[in-house]
């Protein structure tokens, strides 16, 4: 694959895996309120609990949800912001087992090849094509799943 190829396949998986925990984390949102709403009478929970389940969850929203989608923005218009917002967010996904792994891997691979300080610019790698193609086999079953829902 080209620099390019590879380029345009982090930025779907970085869209995908954006919008993944993002509707996530709205459908978690949505079971808290229709629980809420259910428990109307029995108000048990304190509004310093609540203060902080809603920052939790706007930080977990960006770090997960809408930062992803920048970065695969990023990525798609290859804008020179992408390269460090895209490896402090491969560095978050690195927790995620295994598709947030894959991913991360894949980013640091990708930023690091030669392809990708030509596109990105930064310090030469020993990365080779051959390393990128094994960390691309890490990210297939995402993007089967990808194909699929096209």
């Amino acid at each position: 694959m080209t620099a390019e190829e590879h380029n345009k396949t982090l930025a779907t998986l970085h869209f995908i895996y954006g919008a993944m925990h993002g509707l996530t984390l709205l459908g978690l949102l949505l079971l808290v309120f229709v629980v809420e709403i259910a428990t109307l009478g029995a108000n048990s929970i304190s509004s310093f609990w609540v203060a902080s389940g809603v920052v939790a969850f706007v930080v977990l929203l960006f770090a997960v949800g809408l930062l992803p989608l920048a970065v695969g923005y990023g990525l798609t218009k290859r804008k020179r912001w992408a390269k460090p917002l895209g490896l402090a967010l491969a560095v978050i996904s690195l927790v995620n087992i295994p598709i947030g792994t894959a991913l991360g891997i894949y980013a640091f691979k990708f930023f690091r090849s030669e392809g990708g300080i030509k596109l990105y610019g930064g310090k030469a790698s020993t990365t080779g094509e051959g390393e990128l193609q094994e960390a691309l086999s890490s990210a297939q079953p995402l993007m089967k799943w990808a194909d699929r829902m096209k």
